[in-house]
Parts: C-alpha cells; sequence; structure tokens
C-alpha cells in the first residue's frame, strides 16, 4: 500500500449544497448529489435540551445555514446537526416505494398472505402496497425495516 491508496469504507458521508427552514421545525435540505429531503426536525429537536432555544425562538430556528464544509446545519456555536443526522432523520421520512415493498417481502421469502400479519395488515391493503395503488404509509415502512432487522437480514 501506498501513501495515495484509497479505502473506502461504507457509504459516502452525506453533504448538504443548500438549506432552507420552513414552519414548524422543518428544513428543507439539497444534498449536494442534488437530491432534496423535507426533514421535520420536531420530534429529534425535543428530545435534546441543547435545542431549546430553537424550540423557544422561531426566527433562530428560521437563521438555520449550512456549515462551511457541507458536513451540518449550524444555527449558532452552540448549536448544530451533522449532515449523517439529518440523512438519517430523511431515510425515515423518504417514502418507500412499491417495488421497494415487494423486494422488501421477496427478500424475506413473504408472500402477500404471510405479509399481512407480520405487518398487522390486511392482505387487500398489503396488495395494494405491492401493486402501487396506495402509497406505503411510514409506520408500514418502518416495520419492514424493523423486520429486516430482527431476520437478520441486510436491508436496501
Amino acid at each position: 500500500m501506498t501513501g495515495n491508496d484509497w479505502i473506502t469504507v461504507g457509504a459516502p458521508i452525506p453533504k448538504i449544497a443548500a438549506v432552507e427552514a420552513g414552519p414548524p421545525f422543518e428544513v428543507t435540505v439539497r444534498w449536494r448529489d442534488g437530491t432534496r429531503d423535507r426533514i421535520d426536525l420536531a420530534p429529534f429537536l425535543a428530545a435534546f435540551k441543547v435545542y431549546r432555544p430553537l424550540r423557544q425562538d422561531p426566527a433562530l430556528f428560521a437563521a438555520v445555514r449550512v456549515d462551511e464544509h457541507g458536513s451540518g446545519l449550524v444555527w449558532s456555536d452552540e448549536i448544530d446537526i451533522a449532515a449523517y443526522t439529518l440523512d438519517r432523520l430523511a431515510q425515515v421520512s423518504r417514502p418507500m416505494s412499491s417495488e421497494a415493498f415487494k423486494n422488501w417481502m421477496k427478500r424475506n421469502g413473504l408472500t402477500l398472505d404471510t405479509a399481512a400479519p407480520v405487518l398487522g395488515l390486511s392482505r387487500r391493503q398489503v396488495a395494494a402496497y405491492s401493486s402501487g395503488e396506495k402509497p406505503i404509509d411510514r409506520s408500514t415502512k418502518l416495520a419492514c425495516r424493523g423486520y429486516d432487522a430482527i431476520m437478520g437480514v441486510a436491508a436496501e
């Protein structure tokens, strides 16, 4: 190995290109790869004392900016959120496609009949998600991710 060799471990760290604050406690993040995410920060901000000033002062929340390296959002010297954390929060907010849902079923060896009780849904609802007839709600998406974790199956 020479001094110029690159070692890649895992996915690249997400970088932020721009941010816009919205009400209440939402930000729209434009990532450097060109994608956008609208992220509800309310539950995250409520979980930590350091974010109390943001919860109490809408003007301070609206003053959000991207740090100089694109590695996080900054409000003051004491208040920031890492891009990695924002990316994880965005993943929860992103909708699950019917294709991803079908892949989840296949990955876990599930049929419409066996996926329904696993998710606590009717067979008809599972069929509607699988066909794309209905959008997949957040709780079902999270249930699929949780099932993968319990079963030790690598999620997409």
